[in-house]
């Protein structure tokens, strides 16, 4: 009779630790990071997971995949990447999602166009990298107020 109840308290604390995360994971901003270096997604998601809901694309077919199965609360994504660039993926949300905010993270973006995007309101904001976790997690915190 002890192991019964042992097994159905430890039963009822997984439910709790479940369901708990599933509530966090429900009320966490959902943002997707769009980067054709790996290494940068596992690097984005590994640091930013506990916080938000990480969604990673490789490029931006896989992106536009994804934002028209899921919704987003944020998308980041790398300026130079094979077939479109960050700026061009951002325009295309702005006219399918305009409401999703969207943010350019790149070492090697043309200024000129950076500087229109933001002009034109297709970006909020363009971050270099290598990003710095704490102030990069300033700037998702402010995007997403």
């Amino acid at each position: 009779m002890h192991t019964n109840r042992v097994t159905l308290t430890l039963l009822s604390y997984w439910y709790f630790l479940a369901m708990t995360d599933a509530e966090n994971t429900m009320s966490k901003a959902h943002i997707l990071y769009v980067d054709d270096e790996p290494n940068n997604l596992f690097a984005f998601k590994s640091v930013f997971r506990r916080n938000y809901q990480v969604a990673t694309a490789a490029d931006a077919t896989e992106a536009i995949a994804l934002l028209e199965k899921e919704e987003f609360d944020l998308v980041l994504s790398d300026y130079k990447m094979p077939g479109m660039t960050g700026v061009a993926l951002c325009e295309y949300i702005k006219t399918h999602f305009p409401k999703l905010k969207r943010m350019i993270i790149s070492g090697y973006a043309d200024e000129e166009d950076i500087v229109l995007a933001v002009e034109n309101g297709v970006i909020a904001k363009s971050i270099a990298k290598p990003w710095n976790s704490e102030m990069l997690g300033h700037e998702i915190a402010a995007a997403l107020k």
